[in-house]
């Protein structure tokens, strides 16, 4: 994030109680519906969004972490149509601050939150300046990407990648720390395959799920992650999507077909982002697809429906409100773009065929129109055909599994964490 937003998140929090609402809590929550009594099967013909959550627990990700680093294990899955086995995408969101106060102006009206006390605040009681009591499923508002790859038939989770260690905000290690979370969502989707349920009240997904087969898709932090080495070296890996990437590690060449979308008016990497990577990796002959794509009017706060699309008043980063991409359009792009290629790249194809959504627009606002192609020279030539933007679930309506059984190891009751937010974030 730049600096002036990184300090306007970490201004003093306001005295606000909490609702204790969460898409495990209360069925009138506005985040959604729970599972708790029935067992929800997952076979039925349509397409199926599902949140799961297991118990936290300990991933040993920084040397100097006694212990370990405490690990949320939180997961949206999106299942096809069909027996299957599908082949899985994992999406990863990007590092935005989770621990947050109620009615916090960056922050959406209604998010997908939950609480996680042993690293945000506690309802009621004191707290550091800028530390809130929501924690936000930052993973649960990327759910148009999940359910634009069930779409294409796969089998897609978007998993919550932060990982305290001496800070609440998230994993420093990033290609470490996400490398060990998706192994843990792996694994556990690997065991759904089988029949082993940890818990999760859920039915239907027994021989549907394929983990040898893998994709990768993130945003911001998540989108460094996926063009980083550990990212390329993963087994099984049929291609990948950067999403307005934050790159922090040494980049990847990468052997499978790769997608890299910018936008316009990001105004929290820059609107180049993942472009010098993406030509690098054209150059190096690696791969025969290493797509670049620009989207007009399109914020980075925009593609994760759990935060405020743009500034007050409209406009944000660079751009005025005039200059600005509806929102919920953009998602559409973006989600539609990404389900698509990975398709195609998994299917191998010669030439690819990408969808440019086109919509009206309010007050002459731009289309989010994809603009670019394959950078690298004698690949698959790229092309955009006209379509319209998908319709999406409200994310706050998707149902929430709980178990209370653990996949990572237990969490000291005596572990301490330092909740004093890092500006690093």
């Amino acid at each position: 994030m730049n600096a002036s937003k990184l300090l306007a998140l970490t201004a003093t929090a306001t005295a606000l109680g909490l609702t204790l609402a969460s898409t495990a809590v209360a069925a009138a929550s506005p985040a959604g519906p729970t599972a708790r009594a029935a067992t929800v099967d997952l076979a039925r013909d349509k397409a199926t969004l599902t949140t799961y959550r297991l118990a936290p627990g300990l991933l040993r990700i920084t040397p100097d972490r006694a212990g370990g680093n405490p690990s949320q294990v939180h997961g949206l899955l999106g299942m096809p149509r069909g027996k299957g086995p599908h082949p899985v995408v994992v999406v990863l969101h990007g590092t935005h601050h989770n621990c947050v106060s109620p009615g916090h102006p960056y922050i959406a009206r209604k998010p997908v939150k939950t609480t996680w006390p042993l690293v945000c605040a506690e309802p009621g009681k004191p707290r550091p300046p800028g530390l809130g009591p929501d924690y936000l499923r930052q993973n649960v508002g990327l759910s148009h990407m999940v359910e634009a790859l069930t779409r294409k038939g796969f089998a897609a989770v978007a998993i919550d990648v932060v990982s305290p260690e001496i800070w609440w905000g998230g994993e420093t290690n990033a290609e470490k720390g996400y490398t060990a979370l998706i192994d843990a969502h792996l694994k556990l989707l690997t065991d759904l395959n089988k029949g082993v349920n940890h818990g999760l009240r859920v039915s239907g997904l027994k021989g549907r799920i394929d983990t040898s087969r893998v994709g990768l898709v993130g945003h911001s932090r998540g989108g460094g992650y996926v063009l980083s080495p550990k990212a390329a070296a993963r087994a099984g890996l049929f291609g990948a999507v950067a999403v307005q990437p934050l790159e922090n590690a040494e980049p990847a060449t990468h052997r499978v077909p790769v997608l890299n979308i910018r936008g316009a008016c990001d105004e929290d990497v820059s609107p180049t982002a993942g472009l010098d990577t993406m030509k690098r990796l054209a150059r190096s002959g690696s791969t025969k697809v290493a797509v670049d794509v620009r989207l007009a009017g399109t914020g980075h706060r925009m593609i994760n429906s759990n935060l405020a699309p743009t500034d007050p008043g409209g406009g944000i980063g660079d751009c005025k409100a005039s200059k600005v991409a509806a929102p919920a359009t953009a998602r559409a792009q973006t989600a539609q773009l990404t389900a698509d290629f990975l398709a195609q790249a998994r299917k191998k194809v010669t030439a690819y065929r990408l969808p440019a959504v086109a919509t009206a627009t309010p007050q002459g606002a731009p289309d989010p129109t994809p603009r670019g192609g394959n950078l690298r020279k004698g690949g698959p030539a790229v092309t955009f055909r006209t379509t319209t933007p998908a319709i999406y679930t409200d994310p706050r309506a998707i149902r929430e599994i709980v178990s209370k059984e653990r996949l990572l190891p237990a969490i000291p009751k005596n572990l301490v964490v330092n909740k004093q937010p890092d500006i690093g974030i």
